[in-house]
């Protein structure tokens, strides 16, 4: 552990000075969860240097990079790469998302009783999913949905994110034609350090499904 926050470790300092210092060198203004909002420009990044590093700092090889470029419309340009295995997805508004530069695209799926789900937080109830799974990575999470993995992505017993964990992941699904809601009808493209729940879904019908067992 870091000693400077509960959950931060010595491998999330490291890599957010990395990360940074090549954002601001390049204009850019930065909005990380390690560090905070540093540097001037028109364009801000959203960064997770490491999404993912308590599965990192155990050995899990589930984590990655999370970028999200953000112009005064939102989500510009996304990637995230998984650092155990260098694939990498991307994602600029209005052309679609690639993983390692291949055209990817969601499930389509729209039947919740048939979806695979991947959760954050504990299940407290049964849902009538198919299957479900928990990875402890958002943004690799939400690239999971968007190539078809995975069907959709969603907070469960009360679990929020923060926008550095899922705003790159979720541009990418939606590029590749997915659908987001919020569990709280808040705003999900936001540029503060404020939890939020969203729900990621291969299709807008799987989504409001999914919203409305959530929030039942």
């Amino acid at each position: 552990m870091s000693g400077i926050r509960p959950g931060q470790y010595e491998l999330d300092l490291a890599a957010d000075q990395a990360a940074c210092e090549v954002l601001r060198s390049s204009s850019l203004a930065v909005f990380s969860e390690e560090s905070g909002h540093s540097g001037q420009g028109e364009i801000l990044v959203v960064v997770d240097p490491v999404d993912g590093s308590t599965n990192a700092d155990r050995g899990i090889p589930f984590f990655c990079v999370s970028l999200c470029a953000m112009d005064a419309d939102g989500p510009l340009v996304s990637l995230v790469e998984s650092l155990p295995t260098g694939a990498i997805y991307e994602a600029t508004r209005g052309r679609g998302a690639t993983r390692d530069s291949m055209p990817i695209s969601t499930s389509g799926m729209a039947v919740e009783l048939d979806a695979v789900v991947g959760v954050n937080g504990v299940l407290v109830e049964r849902h009538s999913w198919a299957q479900v799974r928990t990875m402890g990575a958002a943004a690799l999470e939400l690239c999971l949905v968007a190539d078809g993995s995975l069907d959709a992505y969603v907070q469960v017993g009360g679990a929020a994110i923060h926008p550095w964990d899922y705003l790159a992941g979720m541009h990418i699904a939606l590029e590749a034609g997915g659908a987001a809601r919020s569990q709280d009808d808040e705003e999900l493209v936001i540029r503060r350090a404020e939890p939020r729940r969203p729900i990621v879904a291969a299709t807008a019908s799987l989504a409001d499904s999914l919203l409305s067992t959530l929030t039942a």
